[in-house]
């Protein structure tokens, strides 16, 4: 009477990857956590310093307002210019860091054949790994990244959202970033087989992504256009800004330096406006396109990221021995 062995339930094959992952999942929750009390606890500090200076609430377009700014920034500036960079890449090295050593630890140590003949095969095994860490992964982020954008948000009142530093900080937009450094350096692993290497990939490419992101971000749907008739900076709106050109009496367009020459002076380039037939155009994106924006980039991000893991399984599945 001949045996047949059945391939394991996929709730088996998650379990027994959660089991297999697990010191990894609970460094990265470790972590995170840690990450969390920090923002908690400074962002604390950080906002009461921004009530107490008197400019939340208040109107940028206002010169009282704008002293006011400049006095929190004298206080807390370096800690807000440090402490958001720092949770700016982080994000992308954390998804590297849990990544990398995902497959590629399995080559190092010699145990992939061992794991692939353990009834699931090494397609399934594969995919649970990714599955479960990439899963906790976003998760973990998500939740992270609420208080990262709650810790950064004076910068997003005096700025707008759209500053990158606050827009990369916001939670659809930087577990995006995560899970593709997390590809990256999960696929990195497969293929060369060298944690230390994925890792570094992984690290670049969360680098690279931010800056391919920062250029592509204003493009994400068309922008507006306005004109007006001052150079005095309307009241705040948190919009976007683009291209601001000038245009004189006939429609010929010119630069806003070469509004100053012919005006002599701020004073007459303003008259200019008012008087001689000049106008200000600028392109912009609008604050209520911000969560439209947010989700394209974590689509663009995601959608990526899923891509890349399954050429990982690919290459686990046809091409690695």
């Amino acid at each position: 009477m001949s045996s047949l062995t059945l391939a394991p339930p996929r709730s088996a094959v998650l379990r027994a990857a959660g089991l297999r992952h697990r010191p990894a999942l609970r460094t990265l929750l470790g972590v995170l956590a840690g990450l969390a009390l920090v923002l908690g606890v400074s962002g604390y500090y950080l906002h009461a310093g921004f009530d107490d200076s008197g400019a939340a609430g208040c109107d940028m377009a206002l010169r009282t307002c704008n002293d006011r700014w400049k006095e929190f920034l004298h206080g807390y500036g370096s800690e807000l210019s440090v402490g958001g960079n720092v949770a700016y890449f982080l994000g992308g090295a954390l998804g590297a860091f849990v990544g990398a050593p995902l497959l590629a630890r399995e080559f190092e140590h010699g145990t992939v054949r061992f794991a692939w003949t353990q009834g699931a095969g090494r397609t399934r095994w594969t995919v649970g790994g990714l599955v479960v860490v990439g899963s906790v992964l976003a998760a973990a982020t998500a939740l992270t990244a609420v208080v990262l954008d709650w810790w950064i948000s004076p910068l997003a009142a005096h700025g707008g959202r759209f500053t990158p530093l606050a827009f990369a900080s916001a939670p659809p937009a930087l577990v995006g970033r995560v899970l593709l450094a997390f590809a990256v350096s999960a696929l990195a692993g497969a293929v060369l087989r060298r944690t230390v290497v994925a890792v570094g990939i992984g690290v670049a490419v969360s680098v690279a992504v931010n800056l391919v992101a920062e250029s592509l971000r204003f493009h994400y749907r068309t922008p507006l256009q306005d004109t007006v008739h001052t150079l005095a900076q309307a009241s705040l709106d948190h919009r976007w800004e683009g291209a601001i050109w000038v245009t004189d009496p006939a429609g010929d367009r010119l630069g806003l330096g070469r509004l100053y020459d012919l005006g002599g002076d701020y004073y007459g380039a303003e008259k200019l406006l008012n008087e001689g037939g000049y106008s200000l155009h600028e392109s912009y994106q609008p604050d209520s396109r911000y969560w439209l924006f947010q989700s394209v980039e974590f689509a663009w991000t995601a959608g990526l990221a899923v891509a890349l893991c399954a050429v990982a399984v690919w290459w686990i599945r046809r091409r690695a021995v």
